[in-house]
């Protein structure tokens, strides 16, 4: 079976001898099962996944004291602090699940995807402990308590009770990390989970199971807060890596959200869509968005919508980096040739061929880049190093570099003049804000596009390598790592190697010290890895889920891979995406300053996979 590279929830059994033997492991940081004689596993396809149906509430009250509060029978809403507001898909996917192959081994982020843990832990007998790094806004959280036989029927009860303990130490920390993680994860909580399950042991799967999670929240001395959650998951179905079920859903998921889309920006009159004062031209960056989002979702460039989008791009004005470079990639994809896309895909084609763009829109387009150009950080020579700022300043961020870079990218496709030093220029920007690995390393195994098609079903070729885990942050390298950002950052490396490969400005060295950076990158996403949460450091774990889930996106398929450290990052993702779409086609923002156009185009982008491999020569 495949190896669980995450620190799974520790499962911790019987007598007291074993308990400290796995105390020990567990500040090794290992996983810790039964044997398979003690314990049936799952029996799920590779990169297969068990979809469920769910039904689930969730209530919140305050009282005085911890006793009162104990005493409640809530009704009120619970604070996002606690429950963020996208409820994790009821899924299990097999590349979730531990070494044996027993319990998932994803990292919770949500109390909700705690239950979730416990109750498709398949081989939990008897008297256990669970413990779950990281659960903001507490800490580490330890479940303990009985788990009965299972019956004939195979049914089995839970009766474990929660509390929390403070974020001990784990590979890649840092001080400066310990100490805002302490911070972030400080409130006391105690509690109670009730589980009951029925499991099939031959067909080695979780049928259904019913959960009431009930805590106690210490907000301060006089608010003490309980929450009660009731999850209810009854099995649907069983399905092989991306069936015929699944491209089903897709596909008609990205048409009803590609019609929100086009619906929403219809009249072009929309306050988000305009840009106000000291908001730079963030209104006609959503317009860029949202032209691009449908033209990857194939609607045609002549649908009235897109042309009178197009129209109001023509007479903006662009002043940030978000907003010229989202514009340069729609100009792109709008004279994409036909069925380009799949013919890359297929290998029919190498790469993206060259747009042939009609006088009047090359000039629109390179005055996009001009203005792009002029959002360079101003403390640096651009020639050297290249890092952008929303629209110039003493200042950078790499979210904004990787979007420069990818208008770069789109100009250069359009067959605009891009100075040839700049793609090393930014290359060698995120060189310097990579993190440490801080003593981390781990065995990348990346599977490409191309092996997994010429594998036809057959055995796929397995190349690991040991490689140092280096994340990024918004911006320095002393920051903790986060997902969306490494996989952003990781992108933008990717775009400036082809870049510089192309123009040949690049030695034998500096395309190796490249490609140690890319994979250092990959094999961070490959530590950390997860869809139901922005991975990595806490802080931004419930924060930009769906871009984080376009910059992997972007990351992957630029560089052209289909799986990470074996798991199908594209499925894994769709499926929690199908979970968030909603009857009119929009899909659910992750905060409650999210809008839903850009949350639905990311997540039409994502399930689109709008973005082509470029050469890499690798």
């Amino acid at each position: 079976m495949r190896r669980c590279d995450f620190v799974p929830p520790l499962r911790i059994k019987r007598d007291m001898g074993t308990l400290r033997m796995l105390a020990a492991h567990a500040l090794l940081g290992l996983a810790v099962t039964q044997s398979p004689a003690q314990a049936p596993a799952w029996h799920l396809p590779e990169c297969g996944a068990a979809e469920y149906r769910r039904q689930c509430s969730a209530h919140s009250d305050v009282a005085e004291t911890a006793s009162a509060a104990q005493a409640l029978q809530p009704r009120g809403a619970v604070p996002d602090d606690y429950l963020p507001r996208l409820w994790p898909a009821p899924i299990l996917c097999q590349g979730e699940l531990d070494r044996d192959q027993q319990a998932p081994c994803t990292p919770a982020r949500d109390l909700r995807d705690l239950v979730r843990a416990i109750a498709l832990d398949i081989g939990a007998r008897g008297a256990g402990t669970w413990r779950f790094p990281r659960v903001p806004p507490f800490g580490d959280l330890v479940v303990t308590g009985r788990v009965g036989a299972v019956a004939a029927d195979g049914t089995q009860e839970f009766d474990l009770t929660l509390d929390r303990r403070a974020p001990a130490a784990l590979p890649g920390d840092d001080q400066k990390a310990r100490g805002e993680i302490a911070q972030l994860c400080a409130r006391e909580l105690t509690g109670q989970l009730r589980i009951r399950r029925a499991i099939d042991s031959k067909a080695g799967v979780v049928r259904e199971f019913t959960a009431e999670l009930a805590v106690v929240v210490a907000e301060d001395k006089r608010h003490h807060r309980r929450i009660v959650v009731n999850d209810a998951w009854q099995l649907v179905a069983v399905h092989q890596n991306q069936d015929a079920d699944f491209r089903t859903r897709v596909g008609a998921a990205v048409r009803a959200g590609a019609a929100w889309i086009r619906a929403a920006i219809e009249g072009l009159d929309a306050t988000f869509l305009e840009d106000r004062e000291g908001e730079h031209s963030f209104g006609s960056g959503r317009v860029a968005l949202a032209v691009l989002t449908l033209l990857q979702a194939e609607v045609p460039p002549d649908d009235a919508v897109l042309q009178r989008a197009f129209a109001v791009l023509r007479k903006r004005k662009f002043v940030d980096t978000y907003a010229a470079a989202t514009a340069l990639m729609a100009m792109a994809q709008r004279y994409a040739p036909p069925r380009e896309a799949e013919l890359v895909r297929s290998g029919a084609q190498k790469t993206r061929k060259q747009r042939e763009l009609p006088p009047a829109d090359r000039a629109l387009a390179d005055k996009w880049l001009q203005r792009l150009l002029q959002n360079r950080d101003t403390r640096v020579d651009p020639d050297k190093t290249l890092r952008f700022d929303y629209d110039g300043g003493a200042r950078y961020d790499n979210s904004l570099t990787q979007y420069g870079l990818l208008g770069l990218d789109a100009a250069a496709l359009c067959g605009l003049e891009v100075a040839p030093q700049l793609w090393l220029a930014a290359a060698d920007h995120f060189l310097a804000v990579q993190g440490p690995a801080h003593g981390r390393s781990l065995e990348l195994d990346l599977l490409t596009h191309q092996e997994l098609a010429l594998a036809a079903g057959g055995p796929l070729p397995h190349h690991p390598q040991r490689t140092p885990v280096r994340g990024f942050s918004y911006q320095g390298p002393d920051e903790p790592a986060y997902g969306s950002l490494t996989a952003a950052s990781t992108a933008g490396l990717v775009v400036a190697r082809a870049g510089a490969l192309q123009a040949g400005t690049a030695t034998p060295a500096q395309l190796r010290a490249l490609d140690d950076a890319i994979d250092a990158g990959f094999a961070w996403l490959a530590a950390e890895f997860t869809m139901r949460s922005n991975p990595g450091f806490v802080g931004r774990a419930h924060q930009h889920w769906y871009y984080w889930l376009y910059s992997l996106e972007r990351a992957c398929e630029f560089a052209g891979i289909a799986r990470i450290n074996g798991r199908d990052w594209y499925y894994e993702g769709a499926l929690q995406l199908l979970a968030q779409q909603q009857k009119n086609g929009s899909f659910r923002a992750d905060r409650g300053d999210t809008l839903l156009l850009e949350s639905t185009c990311f997540a039409v982008l994502f399930l689109k996979k709008s973005t082509l491999a470029v050469l890499t020569g690798r």
